[in-house]
């Protein structure tokens, strides 16, 4: 049996170039009365976002030729609390939060995003994102120019189309999560076509999205505070000895209540979810460290070796020395 929760007496650089092209994709504007026909960086008054990483891709046009999509910009930024505002004509931001939060907010609407969340929006109308206060919000966007009119992803995009927003949530150890990943890892560029690589990699991102409009409800489900709260808890201290008894001490909550409904709103139990989430950052550390697999295990909360390659292995269909060697 898989075990993350372990029981009570078992305790122990973008190239100046692209940044001329900040202006296609992101902008920060303060002054509300702007056009915002053309984006025009802000003045030196205002750092606006903090850009990590930034790469222009053009090869998925030739994958899916029908599309419509053309120049396709990646990014990571951290999102300033004054905020920065984007706009274009017949462009789309996918915006998924890595770590903090902070609000989107377009046609008179503030959605407040978490880290697992994902809005994907129409920006031929003004859209602002705003980091929460002292709260550091890291994001990853892909910015899709034209008309989004693929036969491959139909229901994404018309929702798009016809919504001008999208809003989902793609926790730890899922594969759009791993996808992102992979499009903003400096090794993909180094692959022997990365042209080729970034377009499936595109493609499979954007499948992963129709794929959770098709089988999600038509209700929205709205997640008690005190699930968010539990699981916000779980991502920040994933590497504790975390037991379920811990945690319903912690909230205040019956532990077979909240296994049930923890389960109900995020889809897995918290068990499963901690290995999801642990695992999640086994694989960050095992691309971007040169630390041992033992090391590894024991930095995520997975101090048994052992176990820590039972789960890798069951979860993701190899070793972490094969995950490595693959990254790498």
């Amino acid at each position: 049996m898989e075990r993350a929760i372990e029981p009570e007496e078992e305790r122990p650089g973008a190239l100046q170039d692209e940044e001329d092209y900040l202006a296609l994709f992101i902008s920060r504007s303060l002054e509300g009365d702007s056009s915002f026909g053309e984006m025009v960086p802000a003045g030196p008054e205002h750092s606006g976002p903090e850009i990590k990483y930034s790469k222009f891709l053009t090869s998925y046009a030739r994958l899916d030729p029908d599309s419509g999509i053309g120049l396709v910009r990646l990014s990571s930024a951290e999102v300033p609390p004054e905020g920065f505002t984007v706009h274009g004509e017949e462009t789309t931001l996918l915006c998924y939060s890595l770590s903090g939060e902070g609000d989107v907010i377009t046609g008179g609407r503030a959605l407040r995003c978490r880290k697992y969340d994902c809005v994907w929006t129409d920006c031929s109308k003004r859209v602002q994102f705003r980091a929460a206060p002292d709260k550091p919000w890291e994001c990853a966007f892909v910015r899709v120019s034209g008309r989004m009119d693929s036969q491959l992803f139909r229901k994404l995009c018309e929702a798009i189309n016809s919504k001008g927003l999208i809003q989902l949530t793609f926790g730890a150890g899922t594969r759009f999560r791993s996808l992102v990943w992979q499009l903003l890892s400096p090794r993909t560029e180094a692959s022997p076509e990365p042209d080729t690589v970034y377009a499936h990699l595109l493609l499979c991102l954007f499948l992963e999205v129709e794929i959770a409009l098709v089988s999600s409800s038509v209700k929205q489900v709205i997640v008690p505070d005190i699930i968010t709260a539990i699981q916000s808890w779980i991502d920040r201290n994933y590497a504790s000895a975390i037991t379920l008894d811990a945690l319903s001490k912690q909230f205040g909550i019956s532990k077979y209540h909240m296994s049930r409904e923890f389960k109900r709103y995020i889809g897995k139990s918290p068990n499963d979810y901690l290995i999801d989430v642990r695992l999640d950052h086994a694989k960050a550390l095992l691309v971007d460290s040169g630390r041992t697999i033992a090391e590894i295990g024991q930095l995520v909360g997975i101090p048994n070796t052992n176990h820590f390659l039972y789960l890798f292995k069951t979860r993701e269909g190899t070793t972490p020395s094969a995950f490595r060697k693959q990254r790498i």
